[in-house]
């Protein structure tokens, strides 16, 4: 942008007879940060727009998916949770009875305060996710409101990213943020190669601006390789080259890459030198790990080809091509880190643009899937910090509820409330999770519907949508440096409240003091204070561009060197200092003090592996009731046509999908995009069992096992399955 204020703006369209355009955003984790304008009549939103004005350099459109569009039919939906409910059936069977507001707040704060008094605040846990995200009535809601009451079991790592995060924390140092040490897209230009790798944002967005930006950079000359066991809708748009991989051996590609870079001597040993830790300068070090030296196993492309699946000659063509074509970038997605030893592939990825002299340079990057080079000082609702030491590995979850004390947890849960998650369908083994509910006395869920895990609840409390409501919202990576207020279209409907309002009011029933002592207005000035300096004016228009940052690319500053990088050593460290201090950072298990190949392990009984891809129809699990929706990306489970053939199995012939933790069926699609061994259920269909317990809907989460990454990532890419015909 080449002005240096912040600019106000209204992209909305201008309004028909009888109608107000309200601007918002969808209040989810989509992986955007579009402008929605509901247009509204007679207090009911009869249709939604987007911006789609033409791109330019300074205002890129910011254009609304099929998601975005499909708000209106969510926000009207007939299976919309209307009332307070409290649970009349079994659990799990979906009966419930109306009650008052009162009658049910009165419970669960009685609740409440019975589990406390009778177990410890441990057996409480905050189930809440990010199904309802934003500034204000965002997941920080349940959460400040739990650490007031007196704190909960948490659970601390991230569902996506947790291995990005720990890698980006471990060799550039915890002094930015994992979203703020990729690039602008606006630097996608200025590349000469671009190499994207378990990553597509034409499926899974990442920002609202990246793919225009893409194919930008690709209209103007800049080489794209995909790698990813699946032909994605990124590569078929923009890839001169796919390369095919095998799920959960990434790293060992990466690592055989630096063997070619640093045998056939194209690294940049200036760079090495001034900027990195542990590429020739440490015992152990990572070129005498690639080399062979350090186990007597070079690590060469024949070497990665028994394991990843791609021809040696490929991984060598790949490595010479991304050392020799200055500027190249590596962006790397999360799905190959949601794997059991995820967070090698990340400090693999980081190594190779670290020793190639990529990061923190125009046109390169630093490893990662992608971000801005820092968020522009928008705040979220304070949580302040919980007052008790319990927290668990996210994918943990089915085996705490299973074991709790007994299986070294901190507590056996009793209570569980989930406002905004719906964690029972989109953590791993979701069977054994329903399973182990009978220990569990007491869940509240409030949410918008009643999904899988709301149907398990003993009271339900319906919340408000982001249309009910104003809020405020800033990018999803912070690329792009705006902020869009999501004004209220429409009054609350029904009965449905507000989060923050429901926690306010359970607040006063448990004498918590200061939890919402500010009108929401208040809350939102606060809260944009230092990053809007005119309130109002974007509150009128919806949308506030900020300046761009001196920098498209992080790290050009330690680079340039301004200032050292926040780890301990200064320096971008492929050998993690922290790690040789203490291997076992989670009591997960031990991680090795440089990027290191850890096999799988690798069922015998299972022959095909598993990989579970985002659907351009749903937000994780968010949009899984709508099937207008369901028809832009239909679920079926992707098979080579040589597995399939193997099996007997027809393009469109149902098919039931297994392993030893459950089961699920869905349609067959037998395609040559997806590579031999390999299939994928896309994430986030709602969990569905019959009477035998076989999922009927296409659940991916019935077939993922429970357990974590040593860095505390969830493994949903390192699963084996079988596939049989039904007849």
């Amino acid at each position: 942008m080449t002005s240096s204020e912040t600019i106000y703006e209204a992209p909305r369209p201008a309004a028909k007879r009888g109608e107000r355009v309200i601007t918002s955003t969808c209040g989810h984790n989509c992986g955007g940060r579009c402008v929605v304008n509901a247009h509204v009549a007679d207090g009911r939103i009869v249709h939604i727009s987007t911006d789609r004005r033409r791109w330019n350099p300074d205002h890129p459109p910011l254009p609304a998916c099929a998601r975005g569009v499909g708000q209106i039919e969510r926000t009207y939906h007939p299976d919309r949770l209307k009332y307070p409910m409290r649970r009349s059936g079994p659990r799990g069977s979906g009966q419930f009875t109306r009650v008052s507001w009162d009658e049910a707040l009165d419970e669960v704060a009685l609740q409440m305060q019975r589990i406390r008094s009778t177990y410890g605040s441990a057996a409480i846990l905050d189930a809440s996710r990010t199904g309802s995200l934003s500034m204000l009535h965002g997941r920080g809601a349940a959460r400040r409101f739990h650490y007031m009451a007196g704190g909960c079991t948490d659970l601390w790592s991230s569902m996506s990213s947790e291995a990005e995060i720990f890698a980006v924390r471990t060799t550039y140092g915890p002094g930015v943020g994992y979203k703020a040490s990729g690039r602008e897209p606006t630097d996608y230009a200025n590349s000469k190669f671009i190499l994207m790798w378990g990553w597509s944002p034409a499926d899974g967005t990442f920002g609202t601006g990246t793919m225009p930006f893409l194919k930008d950079a690709k209209a103007n000359g800049v080489r794209i390789v995909c790698v990813d066991p699946r032909q994605t809708n990124t590569s078929r748009q923009l890839a001169d080259e796919h390369i095919f991989i095998r799920p959960s051996t990434d790293a060992a590609a990466l690592i055989a890459m630096a063997y070619v870079i640093v045998s056939e001597n194209l690294h940049d040993q200036d760079f090495c030198d001034r900027h990195v830790l542990g590429f020739d300068n440490t015992t152990p070090s990572y070129k005498a790990y690639v080399t062979g030296e350090i186990d007597g196993i070079p690590k060469t492309p024949e070497w990665a080809a028994e394991i990843t699946g791609i021809p040696a000659e490929t991984i060598r063509h790949l490595a010479i091509e991304f050392a020799t074509s200055k500027p190249a970038a590596l962006h790397c997605g999360y799905a190959p880190g949601r794997t059991l030893n995820g967070d090698q592939f990340h400090r693999a990825a980081h190594a190779l643009a670290a020793i190639t002299g990529n990061v923190g340079v125009k046109g390169g990057n630093s490893g990662v899937s992608n971000g801005a080079t820092g968020r522009r000082g928008i705040e979220s609702l304070p949580t302040g910090k919980n007052p008790i030491d319990a927290l668990v590995s996210s994918p943990l979850l089915a085996d705490l509820l299973a074991r709790g004390k007994a299986g070294g947890y901190p507590a056996d849960i009793k209570l569980i409330y989930a406002a905004g998650g719906n964690l029972f369908n989109q953590a791993p083994n979701a069977n054994k999770m329903v399973a182990s509910l009978e220990k569990v006395e007491f869940i509240v869920a409030q949410d918008n519907f009643l999904t899988p895990t709301a149907r398990y609840a003993d009271i339900l409390l319906p919340a408000t949508t982001f249309w009910e409501r104003n809020d405020v919202h800033t990018p999803w990576s912070g690329a792009g440096h705006y902020a869009i207020y999501m004004h209220q279209a429409i009054e609350p409907m029904y009965e449905c409240r507000n989060d923050i309002d429901i926690f306010s009011d359970l607040a006063k029933r448990l004498g918590i003091e200061g939890y919402n002592d500010k009108t929401e207005e208040e809350w939102l000035r606060d809260l944009t204070g230092n990053a809007v300096q005119d309130f109002d004016a974007f509150r009128d228009n919806g949308v506030a561009r900020f300046p761009q940052p001196q920098d498209a690319v992080a790290f050009a500053a330690e680079i340039r060197g301004e200032k050292p990088f926040s780890t301990p050593s200064g320096k971008i460290e492929i050998y993690a200092t922290t790690l040789a201090a203490n291997p076992d950072p989670y009591g997960l298990g031990e991680i090795s003090v440089i990027p290191t190949w850890v096999p799988p392990p690798v069922d015998q009984k299972y022959k095909l592996a598993l990989c579970t891809p985002k659907s351009r129809a749903r937000t994780h699990s968010i949009h899984g009731n709508q099937p207008s929706l369901a028809r832009v990306d239909p679920d079926t489970v992707w098979l080579h046509p040589g597995d399939a053939k193997a099996r007997g199995i027809r393009n469109g012939q149902a098919v039931r999908v297994f392993n030893d933790a459950g089961a699920t069926i869905l349609l067959a699609e037998v395609t040559a995009r997806i590579a031999p061994g390999v299939v994928s259920i896309k994430e986030g269909a709602w969990f569905t069992p019959d009477g035998s317990g076989t999922d009927r809907k296409g659940c991916a989460n019935v077939l993922t096992l429970d357990r974590s990454a040593p860095c505390g990532a969830t493994t949903y890419n390192t699963n084996q399955v079988e596939i049989e015909a039904l007849r």
